[in-house]
């Protein structure tokens, strides 16, 4: 056995497998040691094992002491020790001066001066106040870092009967940053207005064109609070703009330019812009008419159920809402191939669904693609933005001329739905003109720009305690930013490895910068 496995080693059979690299060179460490009759103090650890050993410990402690007592690794103590020295750590969860800090000294020591996508996202809480003794106040109140420091016990006591009596318990979170780096984790109540978080945002852009950070997008999930808020932003006055106009066809799109910080856009997230199309058709409460035909949810059911369909049932049947999978699979060409494969006979009834999935899924796709020329992603947002306000034209038209047949409330999209599409289409024109004016030799790559890694930060927080409470989400943050960097590692993918489409959300993580 041990002459073979020397054997495969010297022909490159684990050249790829680093965490096995990273135990056997340990191990012989060890050997040696034990020969020498040394202790085992001070082992040095590869960067790929030492994050292995920290994941692994962070999803069990019973788990990890067995394994290590079996084979090796660090202690618990000096896991936790490294988690609370860690560059990750943050010592305030509120927007301030020190975490953009944080981010530009990350920035500069990778000789970075480029383009920054910014984001947000909202979470749910358990309800529970704590005592944070890093922070030295008490957390999970709506209520800031200053109103909550308490230095002994009886302070402690009398803020948290203050907070009840304000019914300030967290409830949910928004989390502005700059993945990987955390900038902030704003407590709320669920009741904040449009105006309070650009609050937020404009604390962000203050900090940051003292600390020249070139944030060039702000993402969110499309939620209409932060839609608003993001409208707000792009509508603020400044000297400076990029204008796309076009008097011929109506067409004027802008955002503003930022002194020492450069053009500010809003990103709807793609995918979730994907999950709106298909919740559209799903929902029940429009019947979707495109000319003679519609779009509807029965269509999909019976194409489901058919032997060679592409579709599981759970991406029909009862499905999750927020499932990544399902939308992707509903918008997929082979899926668009069996509508159109269905609709050869003198039967059109599949017409408008085929365009729908044409239009949508040409939209999400100018954003997702990773192979597809800026000409082609111009062209295919282009036409999504026609379509979609010759189509609402329409409907608005012949509502005039049959009122009691065709309603623009029961015909056509969602208010808000249309208005994610529409942003979607002149931000990603933007987002290229932005590149190309301000940016020209940074590559843009259209598909990092939205909210998808705050949810994914979420996701590998609920992998530790699946209804997490503010404090131990901030805790966390040493442990999700080792899941983070294994994603970049092809040796650890496999460790978090994601849901299939039929099991459920599907998330991808992206390093930003």
């Amino acid at each position: 056995f041990w002459p073979i496995l020397a054997e495969k080693g010297r022909q490159g059979v684990f050249k790829n497998k680093k965490v096995f690299e990273g135990l056997c060179k340990v191990m012989l460490e060890i050997a040696n040691r034990e020969q020498n009759n040394k202790g085992n103090q001070n082992l040095q650890y590869t960067e790929n094992f030492a994050n292995f050993t920290t994941i692994l410990a962070s999803l069990g402690t019973r788990g990890y002491e067995l394994f290590k007592q079996n084979l090796a690794g660090r202690t618990l103590r000096n896991i936790r020790l490294h988690h609370a020295q860690s560059d990750d750590a943050i010592i305030n969860t509120e927007l301030c001066y020190e975490n953009m800090v944080r981010f530009k000294r990350f920035a500069d020591s990778l000789n970075y001066n480029g383009p920054v996508a910014a984001m947000t996202d909202n979470t749910k809480l358990k309800e529970r106040l704590s005592y944070s003794a890093t922070l030295g106040c008490v957390i999970g109140s709506t209520l800031s870092t200053s109103e909550t420091k308490a230095s002994n016990y009886k302070e402690i006591i009398a803020i948290i009967d203050k907070i009840k009596v304000k019914n300030a318990i967290a409830k949910q979170i928004p989390l502005p940053k700059i993945p990987p780096i955390v900038i902030g984790l704003i407590p709320n109540n669920n009741k904040e207005k449009a105006a309070d978080i650009l609050t937020y945002h404009q604390k962000i852009l203050e900090y940051a064109a003292q600390l020249k950070i070139n944030i060039i997008s702000f993402g969110s999930d499309g939620a209409a609070n932060e839609f608003n808020l993001q409208s707000m932003l792009i509508n603020t006055l400044t000297t400076e703009k990029i204008i796309f106009e076009d008097k011929l066809y109506n067409i004027k799109f802008m955002c503003p330019v930022f002194p020492n910080i450069g053009p500010i856009i809003r990103i709807q997230d793609s995918k979730h812009g994907k999950k709106s199309g298909r919740n559209a058709l799903f929902s029940g409460a429009r019947l979707l008419t495109l000319g003679t035909g519609t779009a509807r949810y029965d269509q999909i059911l019976m194409l489901s159920k058919m032997p060679d369909s592409v579709l599981y049932k759970r991406d029909v049947e009862n499905a999750d809402r927020q499932d990544d999978g399902a939308a992707y699979q509903i918008f997929c060409s082979s899926f668009l191939k069996q509508v159109y494969n269905q609709n050869k006979s003198q039967d059109h009834s599949k017409d408008g669904l085929f365009i729908y999935l044409f239009i949508i899924g040409e939209l999400i796709d100018a954003y997702q693609s990773r192979t597809i020329s800026h000409n082609e992603r111009l062209r295919m947002a282009m036409l999504a933005y026609f379509f979609l306000h010759m189509w609402k034209n329409h409907i608005e038209h012949i509502q005039k001329i049959y009122p009691n047949i065709i309603d623009i409330k029961k015909n056509f999209l969602a208010p808000q739905t249309f208005k994610i599409f529409i942003s979607l289409a002149e931000s990603l024109i933007l987002l290229i003109l932005a590149y190309r004016d301000y940016y020209p030799s940074v590559p843009l790559c259209t598909w990092i720009h939205g909210s998808e890694p705050c949810e994914h930060f979420f996701g590998l927080s609920r992998q530790f305690r699946n209804d997490f409470t503010f404090g131990d989400l901030v805790q966390s943050i040493p442990k999700i930013m080792h899941m983070f960097r294994t994603h970049t590692n092809a040796s650890l993918a496999k460790i978090n490895a994601e849901k299939t489409s039929a099991e459920g959300e599907n998330k991808i993580s992206f390093l930003y910068f």
